[in-house]
């Protein structure tokens, strides 16, 4: 068989897409700068020098502790678990309430929640704090699961969260695709077997070359995804979804 028609071959037997998993900061909400702020809050006031927005902003989905050692790299564990509260209370208190939704984010949530797609999140962010500020956009109804940097022990670009939302969501790697803008987002989910999209509205504004595929607009992001899904009513039945949708978003 010729190499251009065993590859069309290998691509139409992929299962439909099932499933969406969602990175938050540069990809749903327009807050990376949200997160370069209150780092460097807390790293000046306790004399360190403010850091560049593209060395932090390039460290999106990674432990707090690993933007802090970009100030002092031989931080302790005891001083790097105190500037983690004291960046939580800050965030909280000034930049939950400030964030917002990409415009777009919410037609497209919607859109795949009525086209039968399951969503969660797999930020580097905590859970709670997700799911606060998504709850607090008014898109509760269409994310299935939330999980953050505290549901898994390794952070992206391992794995983990994209697996454990894939359990959790009752799907397969090839039924997945995660959706991110940065290294951190696509490297987990090659690592977890899924598909990967790269959005270019966040921090990486360059077509990363891990990525299956890149996408510049919303409009571009909700084609390329319901492609994914098949003809209509290919999905069949789907009973994580009525599970899950029953008792609600779940959050761990």
């Amino acid at each position: 068989m010729p190499r251009a028609s065993a590859a069309a071959s290998k691509t139409a037997r992929r299962p439909a897409v099932r499933a969406v998993l969602w990175d938050l900061d540069g990809t749903l909400t327009d807050s990376v700068r949200f997160v370069v702020d209150t780092a460097n809050t807390i790293i000046t006031s306790h004399g360190g020098a403010a850091l560049e927005f593209e060395r932090v902003g390039a460290m999106s989905g990674l432990p707090l502790e690993a933007v802090f050692r970009l100030a002092w790299p031989t931080l302790t564990e005891d001083d790097a678990e105190r500037y983690r509260v004291e960046y939580r209370a800050h965030y909280e208190r000034h930049a939950i309430p400030a964030t917002r939704l990409y415009r777009g984010a919410r037609a497209t949530l919607r859109a795949f929640h009525a086209a039968g797609l399951l969503q969660a999140t797999v930020t580097g962010k905590r859970a709670a704090d997700c799911e606060r500020i998504l709850r607090g956009l008014g898109i509760k109804a269409d994310i299935e699961v939330y999980l953050g940097g505290d549901s898994v022990s390794r952070p992206k670009p391992a794995p983990d969260l994209a697996q454990l939302a894939m359990a959790r969501l009752g799907c397969a790697p090839d039924e997945t695709v995660v959706v991110g803008d940065s290294i951190a987002d696509i490297g987990m989910g090659r690592a977890a077997g899924a598909r990967t999209i790269q959005v270019l509205w966040g921090f990486a504004r360059e077509r990363l070359p891990e990525a299956e595929r890149v996408v510049g607009t919303w409009a571009e992001l909700r084609d390329v995804v319901l492609a994914m899904t098949g003809p209509r009513g290919s999905r069949g039945a789907k009973p994580p979804s009525t599970i899950l949708r029953g008792r609600g978003p779940l959050r761990s």
